[in-house]
């Protein structure tokens, strides 16, 4: 089905790349010293060298932004990710893992709410600290800059590092302070905005974060509120919420994994209809869903097959859904060897599943698929 053209997307993001445009000519113009362009050229080659880990810092200011917030509102602070590194609150205490998900490699802090009182206010000093600590670092950086003396050649190198650190860290913070959704995902400066509107818009934000939270965290699909994913559900549906698609795939896997495999199929379906709604790029986790629960749940060859067709894999899906589908597709053709392998291949992918919930979950069917071999 075609998309519909989207013309205030097409208008935010516009506005998005002149003030990103911007912000580059502006340090271009002003803020670099004519100096530094004769700089020898071994310079330039560092510095180029640099960036990698210079933007990682940047990215990891930023993050330590937000748990810095989440703690001092008394979030529970679960996960640190910050590119390929990731820090992670287990029982026994912080455990340090290689990021194997490309859809956190950007980072990610996780931090839950410890009870529901005063959640829009929290939410916000969290949303917020991000971009707060992006700035901060920003003006740390350039003012350090603009100290060192620009006729030492021995301080050089060290101004330029600077200088990008701090051109770095302020395009971090216009690219979250911006109030901007795309496919009805939402920067740090547009969630905030939603968070103190009050009202449906405020509710919705803080009920899908809490729920984001929770399945993030380990909490299995169906041990979420089932009574704030309806009310949830309601409020999309009332007031046309872009981000209200992704409730039915929620509700989706909450019932699929309580084994009520009627209520299943009727999210999924609606889930299925609303699929034009998401976004190109990850529109491909409804056909794996559906593929799955097909192959898995209703044990329907034709219609798995049907979905599997339409999937194609994308960086933003988790591996083990996919080899899940696999091994419960090659079961109903009776293909045991296959079955075993894809097994075996999603129970490794398994920790690297951002949604640590669903991953629980997943992890008891592909014990059951290898009962049945």
């Amino acid at each position: 089905m075609k998309q519909k053209f989207d013309v205030k997307k097409l208008l935010a993001m516009s506005a998005f790349m002149v003030a990103g445009g911007f912000v580059g000519y502006f340090i271009g113009k002003f803020a670099i010293p004519k100096a530094l362009y004769s700089l020898p050229g071994h310079y330039f080659v560092i510095a180029l060298c640099a960036i990698v880990p210079i933007f990682f810092l940047v990215i990891a200011w930023h993050e330590g932004g937000h748990a810095l917030a989440g703690v001092s509102v008394d979030f529970d602070f679960r996960m640190y990710v910050v590119g390929p590194f990731m820090w992670e609150k287990e029982h026994t205490g912080w455990r340090f893992k290689w990021n194997k998900n490309v859809n956190t490699a950007g980072g990610l802090v996780l931090c839950l709410p410890k009870n529901s009182e005063d959640l829009a206010r929290k939410f916000s000093i969290f949303a917020a600290a991000g971009p707060i600590a992006s700035l901060v670092l920003t003006a740390l950086t350039y003012t350090v800059y603009k100290l060192l003396d620009s006729n030492n050649a021995d301080v050089s190198l060290p101004k330029m590092l600077l200088l990008i650190t701090a051109f770095l860290s302020f395009l971090i913070f216009i690219m979250t302070v911006i109030p901007l959704s795309i496919g009805g995902f939402y920067t740090d400066g547009a969630r905030v905005l939603r968070l103190q509107k009050g009202g449906d818009t405020s509710r919705f934000e803080i009920l899908m974060l809490k729920t984001i939270a929770a399945t993030s965290s380990g909490v299995r699909p169906k041990l979420l509120n089932i009574n704030e994913l309806e009310e949830i559900k309601a409020i999309a549906e009332r007031t046309n919420e872009p981000f209200g698609v992704y409730i039915h795939g929620i509700m989706h896997q909450a019932a699929f994994d309580n084994e009520d495999l009627e209520n299943a199929e009727k999210h999924l379906l609606n889930y299925i209809d609303n699929a034009e709604k998401i976004p190109e790029g990850i529109r491909n986790m409804v056909w794996l869903d559906a593929a799955f629960f097909y192959a898995y749940g209703r044990r329907n060859l034709e219609r798995a097959e049907h979905f599997w067709q339409q999937f194609r894999p994308a960086p933003m899906l988790a591996k083990a859904q996919i080899y899940a589908t696999e091994a419960s597709i090659s079961l109903l053709r009776d293909e045991p060897e296959n079955v075993s392998s894809k097994i075996i291949l999603a129970t490794k992918e398994l920790p690297n599943m951002i949604d640590k919930g669903l991953a629980v979950a997943l992890e008891e069917k592909l014990n059951s698929l290898k009962i049945q071999l």
